[in-house]
């Protein structure tokens, strides 16, 4: 139960940080987008591994800190490119 009260409180701070960095950008809509595009996201990024691209519930922000270590770019940009993939 400990776990899952810990998970529930990662996420929402999470959610919080996220909407206070991107405004209007909701932090669910873009793992739901990640989803769908991670393959599309690896052919533009060969160099991407699967543990880079991987994440648990609530560890988004870990995984977009690791995209944007291994493409030398912000957090904010990734996620924002996500955001705006077509």
């Amino acid at each position: 139960m400990e776990d899952t009260d810990n998970e529930h409180n990662n996420n929402r701070e999470q959610e919080r940080e996220y909407r206070e960095q991107n405004g209007h950008l909701d932090l669910n809509d873009l793992q739901k987008k990640w989803n769908e595009i991670q393959k599309e996201y690896r052919k533009q990024y060969p160099s991407l591994t699967s543990e880079d691209v991987d994440y648990r519930s609530g560890e988004f922000n870990s995984m977009t800190d690791r995209l944007a270590k291994r493409t030398n770019r912000s957090r904010k940009d990734v996620q924002k490119e996500i955001n705006d993939w077509e």
